[in-house]
């Protein structure tokens, strides 16, 4: 009877979860998405910090290839600010795959959020630091977070751009479909706003990161 309920309980939480970040308002999927991510970052960081070796990821990413420091600030800026835009288009190309009702970019941008809590937990970022110890000051000192938060502003804001469908579960036997084409993809006002209101974030932090670069490096 427990596990019964329990199961119940968490069905019934895994919808309402699904309702929310598949919303009709993009304003309601940004906040819905953004809780989910910022909580798995907290997870993903307490945990890499205290059990993860330091140094673990560096050099993991495609990232690390890019030159430590581009000579200038503004060319910093452009150097990263083109790399977050090469991370949007690949969150806005796998959001042309859903399933049931999720797109898939909504798991691309979770990954990165994770992958960016790792990175700080265990000291593994491009220009070399040690590790930064969980807490709201640093989070809120840094530039990743506001990245990411563009990364949910993006994906949300692109859920309409679906191509595949996968229509039911489970997730890893069922096929996609083609449903739609590119010419069919359409993006509201309000989607519009929270894209826009996205990448601008994303400037000011890949800014803001730049000349953080260029001071530690200076």
């Amino acid at each position: 009877m427990s596990s019964e309920t329990s199961a119940e309980s968490g069905a019934r939480w895994r919808r309402a979860l699904g309702a929310w970040v598949n919303h009709d308002d993009p304003a309601v999927r940004f906040a819905a998405l953004w809780t989910v991510c910022a909580a798995l970052f907290v997870a993903a960081w307490y945990l890499g910090y205290y059990l993860l070796p330091a140094g673990l990821l560096r050099g993991s990413s495609a990232a690390s290839a890019l030159p430590e420091y581009a000579g200038s600030v503004r060319a910093e800026f452009l150097t990263i600010f083109a790399w977050n835009l090469g991370v949007c288009v690949l969150v806005v190309a796998a959001n042309a795959f859903r399933s049931v009702r999720t797109p898939l970019g909504y798991l691309v941008v979770a990954v990165h959020w994770v992958r960016g809590a790792l990175v700080w937990a265990t000291g593994s970022l491009a220009v070399e630091t040690g590790r930064f110890a969980p807490s709201l000051s640093v989070a809120l000192g840094r530039s990743g977070v506001y990245e990411l938060t563009a990364y949910v502003a993006v994906a949300v804001a692109t859920r309409g751009v679906m191509v595949w469908h996968q229509r039911s579960g489970p997730r890893w036997r069922e096929e996609f479909e083609r449903v739609r084409s590119p010419r069919d993809w359409t993006l509201s006002r309000r989607e519009a706003a929270v894209l826009l209101a996205g990448l601008g974030l994303l400037a000011a932090a890949n800014y803001r990161e730049a000349v953080m670069i260029s001071r530690a490096v200076g």
